[in-house]
């Protein structure tokens, strides 16, 4: 797996958080499954999210070779000189960036970012989100000291459609925009599947599941 630096913060945490009366965020993860912070914990839904910042390096590539690969894949080069999985590695990162400044500062269900980078009930999750955030007086800021932990892998490419593997470790801040007043700094560490399709001449995030989540720096966070 590549590690990817980053300095992305919260994307869809598995657990719901009650602020006067409302959940801070609204569903974006279509179907969301969860399983607990030990292997062998139960598996439950949720449907709440969390702010994630932006990457700010690329130098990854993705590998295909991991136990959950289901389809074989192809590494031609694609007209900006990637390889097919190093240019849905960095759409899909993209979509995160996206998500988090059209949360940063006056949040802006509008950006044209957000519909570049993802599609279907995931495009019309993340606006919904983000509207919410606007009128609830909220909004997204990194970090004081990110942990940098990211790790994504194609694990699965096939026509128009790809999923991706990753480990992440979600260390960010939401806040209220007019006191500064911080509602959510907590630090997860989230295993999540996220599904790609081509459309209108680029990869776009269709969906995204998180599959498993541990409190702090843990879990697939610590594996090499």
């Amino acid at each position: 797996m590549t590690m990817v630096r980053s300095d992305r913060i919260d994307r869809a945490a598995a657990h719901r958080r009650h602020v006067s009366g409302w959940t801070i965020a609204l569903a974006i993860l279509i179907g969301l499954g969860v399983v607990g912070c030990s292997d062998d914990a139960a598996t439950t839904s949720t449907s709440t999210t969390e702010p994630r910042g932006s990457s700010t390096t690329t130098d990854t590539t993705s590998s295909t070779s991991t136990p959950e690969s289901t389809a074989s894949t192809t590494s031609a080069s694609t007209p900006n000189g990637q390889t097919a999985e190093e240019e849905i590695v960095a759409r899909y990162i993209g979509y995160w960036d996206a998500r988090f400044a059209a949360n940063s500062g006056t949040p802006n269900p509008d950006d044209p970012a957000l519909r570049d980078f993802a599609t279907g009930a995931q495009l019309d999750a993340v606006i919904a989100e983000t509207r919410s955030n606007l009128e609830n007086g909220l909004a997204f800021r990194p970090a004081a000291n990110p942990s940098d932990i990211q790790r994504v892998d194609v694990i699965d490419l096939e026509g128009d459609h790809a999923v991706v593997q990753e480990c992440v470790v979600t260390d960010g801040v939401i806040y209220r925009r007019n006191t500064g007043e911080v509602v959510d700094g907590e630090v997860y560490t989230q295993n999540i599947r996220g599904e790609l399709q081509h459309v209108d001449g680029a990869w776009r995030v269709s969906s995204a599941r998180l599959i498993q989540q541990w409190e702090g720096v843990a879990g697939c966070a610590h594996a090499s």
